[in-house]
C-alpha cells in the first residue's frame, strides 16, 4: 500500500495513527522563469555629414568613387642661389662698356650620328659557327652598341668604339630561328642615337661528320634467339649525340622493341625483321642508320616424351593418355586416339571410354606438342589390346517403396547407357509368375512373406551379369492420422472430459482409449469419457487412441495434456492443536470460517504458549497463515477448516467484509475509496502471513471515508471496520 488519505477533516485530537498519506504525488510542472534581460539604451550618435566631392575623371574616364583626398604637397627643392661674382674693378682709362644682363647667347645644336652602310654580317649560319661584323659605316658617330636578336629576343649586346668587331657563336637554341644584328650609333657627349640593322639570317641545323656503322644482324632469327646490332661511330661521339632504337616487323614498329637488343617472338615467324637507329642532338639533323632485314623462323622443341596410356584395357573402361614433359614446356597438348592405324572420330580428348567396337583391337593415342614460335612435334603411344568388357553397376540395384500391403515396390538402380535390363521377382525364395517388371504391387497374399528381385544387365561387347536384392518382409498397411485426438469438457473436480479419437485414413473398424494422469496410465480408465476426481487436482490429462482394422497395423495417438487448476483442499477441520510434518505439512494456508473472532498462533513447540508462540493473529476468519519449515506445531481456533491457497481467485473489485486479502488474486490492484463513516477504520499493508509485526509495511487508523492506492507490488491487505471499498 502506497498511501492512505482521509477524507474527513484532520483526525480528532488524540486519535492514533501509524500512517496518514495523501491521495497522490503532487505533480509540479515546471516552467522555464526568464527574468528580464537588461537592455542597454543606445546612445546618440551623429552621423557624419557625407560631402561628395565632385569626382574627377582618371585615366579611365570613370569618376572616383568618394572624397577626394588631398595629396601631401611634395618638397619642391628651392633652386640653389648662383653666387654672382662681382669683378673688381680697377680703374682703368677706358670703361668697357657694360653688357645688357638680359642678353642670352644661343646653343650651337649639334646633328645626330648618320648611317652610310649598314651593318654586314659575315660567317656562315649555322649551328657551332661564328657571325662576325664591323657594324656598318657611320658619320658623326664615336660610340656603337652592337644587339644581337634571335627570332627578336635579344641573344648578346656588346658595347663597341669606332673600327672595333663583335662576334656571335651560334648555339643549337638558335637552330631555326632568324638572327640580325643591330647597331646603334652615338656621340660621346649626347644620349641620343642611331640604329641600323643587318639583313636577318635562319640558322641552319649542323650535320654529324665521320659517320661510320655496319649494319649487319649479329644472332640467328629463330623464335627464341636475340638479335643484335653494332654500336655507330661519328665525330664527337664522346659528347654529342644519342641513339635511338626501333625494331621493324614487315615494316611496322614493334611496341616495345626500343633497344639495341631484340628476342625473336612468335609472332616474327615468316617475317622480315630490320632495325632503324636514330642519331640525334640539339641543333643537329637527325642521322638514320638502316640494318639488313632477316626473315624469323620457327625453333623447334629440344625432347618431347613419348606418351603412355592408364586404365583397365577393357571394352566400357576410362582410358586416359599421359603425354609426358617436353623441352621447353609445350604451351598446348592434342590429343587423337587411334582403333587399329584408324583414327576413332571424335576422340579428341585426354581421356576415352572404349566401346565394344574396340573389344578384341588396338587402341593407341597420339600426343601433339604445340607451342607459339615452334614446330609442332607428335609422338604415338605403344598401342594395347582391348578386352571384353565387365558390366558394373554406377548405382547398385535397390528395391525403394514401403513393404506393407497396399504399397508398390520398385528397382532404382544405374548402369552404363546401352545396358539391356531385365527382371524376375520373388516371394520367399520361388519366381512369382508375371512378375517380370521393375515394379511390383503388394496385395493382402504379400502380407507376411519376404519379396525380393533379380536383375540381369547386358550389353554388346561386356560379360552379361546378374544381381539379385535382399529379401524384405512385407508388413501390413498403416493408418494415416489426419487429425490427432484431443480432450474436451470443463477443467473441474467432478466434471467429466471426453475424448475425441480424431480422423484417419482409411476410417478404422474399432478404437480403444486409456486415460493418463501426468503420463502415468490410471487404472481402470479406458472409457472414452473420464470423470475428473481429487487425485486430478493440479494433474496433466491425456487420452491415447489405437485406431485397428483388418490388413493395418494399429495405430496409437496420444491427445495433447490438458492442465487442471489447482482447486483448494480441506488440510485441516476444526479447532485443536496438529503437529506440523504430519497432520500439516508446512505451505500457504486459508481459513474458510465466517467469525469475527479467528485465533491462530505458530508454534515452536507444545509447552507454555507464551515461550513457543513465534507469531499469532486474531481477527476475522477470512485470513492466512504461513507454515514454514521450522514450525513444529499449529494452534487455530474459531477459523473454521483450512484449505490449501491457490494460485487463483476472484480477483474482486470491491471489499465488503473484514479479512486479508491477497493482491492479484482475491483482489486488484487499484485505488479504492471508502464510503463509510466508521471512526476505527484500520488498513494494513502485508508482506508475509507469518502472524508477525514485521508483516506490516504501513498502517492507518481513522475514518473510513479514506482513498487507498493498492500497488501490484503489494503482497497482502488486511481491512478491519472500513465498511465498503470500492476500485474506481
Amino acid at each position: 500500500m502506497s498511501f492512505f488519505r482521509n477524507t474527513h477533516a484532520r483526525p480528532r485530537s488524540g486519535r492514533a495513527a501509524g500512517f496518514v498519506a495523501s491521495t497522490g504525488a503532487i505533480t509540479l510542472f515546471a516552467g522555464l522563469l526568464m527574468a528580464p534581460a537588461a537592455q542597454a539604451v543606445p546612445a546618440t550618435v551623429t552621423a557624419p555629414s557625407v560631402i561628395a566631392e565632385t569626382p574627377s575623371d582618371g585615366p579611365t574616364g570613370e569618376p572616383t568613387l568618394g572624397p577626394t583626398e588631398t595629396p601631401a604637397p611634395t618638397d619642391t627643392p628651392s633652386p640653389e642661389p648662383t653666387e654672382t661674382t662681382t669683378p673688381t674693378q680697377e680703374p682703368t682709362e677706358t670703361t668697357a662698356p657694360t653688357p645688357d644682363p638680359t642678353a642670352t647667347t644661343e646653343p650651337t645644336e649639334v646633328p645626330a650620328p648618320s648611317n652610310t652602310a649598314v651593318p654586314v654580317v659575315h660567317g656562315e649560319p649555322v649551328v657551332g659557327q661564328t657571325l662576325t661584323s664591323q657594324g656598318g659605316l657611320w658619320e658623326g658617330a664615336t660610340k656603337f652598341r652592337f644587339v644581337w636578336t634571335a627570332d627578336g629576343t635579344a641573344v648578346q649586346t656588346t658595347d663597341h668604339s669606332a673600327g672595333e668587331i663583335d662576334s656571335l657563336v651560334l648555339l643549337p637554341s638558335m637552330a631555326g630561328k632568324a638572327v640580325q644584328l643591330t647597331v646603334t650609333a652615338s656621340r660621346e657627349d649626347t644620349q641620343a642615337g642611331t640604329d641600323a640593322a643587318s639583313t636577318p639570317l635562319v640558322v641552319r641545323n649542323a650535320e654529324f661528320t665521320g659517320l661510320t656503322w655496319s649494319n649487319a644482324v649479329a644472332g640467328r632469327a629463330v623464335v627464341g634467339e636475340t638479335l643484335t646490332l653494332a654500336t655507330p661511330a661519328w665525330d664527337d661521339s664522346a659528347f654529342r649525340g644519342a641513339l635511338r632504337y626501333q625494331w621493324y616487323r614487315g615494316g611496322a614498329p614493334i611496341t616495345g622493341a626500343t633497344a639495341e637488343r631484340y628476342v625473336v617472338g612468335p609472332a616474327d615467324v615468316g617475317r622480315p625483321l630490320q632495325a632503324i637507329i636514330t642519331l640525334s642532338a640539339e641543333g643537329f639533323t637527325d642521322h638514320e642508320f638502316q640494318s639488313a632485314q632477316v626473315t624469323a623462323t620457327s625453333a623447334a622443341f629440344t625432347s618431347v616424351a613419348v606418351p603412355t596410356i592408364s586404365g583397365t584395357a577393357r571394352v566400357g573402361q576410362v582410358q586416359t593418355a599421359n603425354p609426358g614433359v617436353s623441352a621447353p614446356a609445350a604451351a598446348t597438348v592434342t590429343y587423337q586416339w587411334y582403333r587399329g592405324t584408324t583414327a576413332i572420330a571424335g576422340a579428341v580428348a585426354r581421356t576415352y571410354t572404349t566401346t565394344a567396337a574396340d573389344n578384341g583391337k588396338a587402341l593407341k593415342v597420339r600426343v601433339r606438342a604445340a607451342k607459339p614460335g615452334y614446330t609442332s612435334v607428335d609422338r604415338f603411344s605403344a598401342a594395347r589390346t582391348i578386352a571384353v568388357g565387365l558390366l558394373v553397376a554406377t548405382k547398385s540395384p535397390v528395391v525403394t517403396g514401403t513393404h506393407r500391403y497396399g504399397n508398390t515396390v520398385k528397382v532404382t538402380q544405374s548402369w552404363p547407357a546401352g545396358t539391356t535390363l531385365r527382371y524376375q521377382w520373388y516371394r520367399n525364395g520361388a519366381a512369382i509368375r508375371g512378375a517380370t517388371g521393375y515394379a511390383l504391387y503388394l496385395n493382402t497374399g504379400y502380407i507376411g512373406t519376404r519379396v525380393n528381385v533379380k536383375v540381369t544387365a547386358s550389353k554388346p561387347g561386356h560379360v552379361t551379369r546378374s544381381v539379385t536384392t535382399s529379401a524384405a518382409g512385407v508388413g501390413r498397411a498403416l493408418f494415416a492420422l489426419k487429425a490427432a485426438p484431443t480432450v474436451t469438457g470443463r477443467l473441474a473436480l467432478g466434471s467429466v472430459l471426453t475424448a475425441n479419437a480424431g480422423s484417419y485414413n482409411p476410417a478404422p473398424s474399432s478404437l480403444s482409449y486409456q486415460w493418463y494422469r501426468n503420463g502415468s496410465a490410471i487404472a481402470g480408465a479406458r472409457g472414452r469419457t473420464y470423470t475428473v476426481g481429487a487425485a486430478d487436482n493440479g494433474r496433466s490429462l491425456s487420452v491415447r487412441v489405437v485406431a485397428t482394422r483388418a490388413y493395418y497395423d494399429a495405430k496409437t495417438t496420444t491427445s495433447a495434456a490438458v492442465k487442471l487448476p489447482l482447486w483448494p483442499v480441506t488440510v485441516l477441520r476444526g479447532d485443536g492443536v496438529y503437529r506440523v510434518g504430519t497432520q500439516i505439512k508446512p505451505g500457504l494456508y486459508k481459513a474458510t470460517g465466517t467469525g469475527a473472532e479467528c485465533y491462530w498462533a505458530r508454534l515452536s513447540g507444545f509447552g507454555d504458549r507464551r515461550q513457543v508462540t513465534r507469531g499469532n493473529y486474531l481477527g476475522s476468519a477470512r485470513t492466512y497463515v504461513q507454515i514454514n519449515a521450522g514450525d513444529v506445531g499449529f494452534e487455530s481456533y474459531g477459523c473454521g477448516s483450512w484449505t490449501t491457497a491457490t494460485p487463483t481467485g476472484p480477483r474482486a473489485t470491491r471489499i465488503t467484509a473484514d479479512g486479508i486479502y491477497r493482491v492479484g488474486i482475491d483482489i486488484l490492484p487499484g485505488q479504492y475509496f471508502g464510503s463509510s463513516s466508521n471512526d476505527g477504520c484500520y488498513l494494513a499493508s502485508l508482506t508475509g502471513y507469518n502472524g508477525l509485526l514485521s508483516d506490516i509495511e504501513q498502517y492507518f487508523y481513522g475514518n473510513a471515508k479514506v482513498v487507498i492506492t493498492i500497488e501490484s507490488s503489494m503482497t497482502a491487505l488486511e481491512v478491519r471496520n472500513c465498511g465498503t471499498l470500492t476500485r474506481h
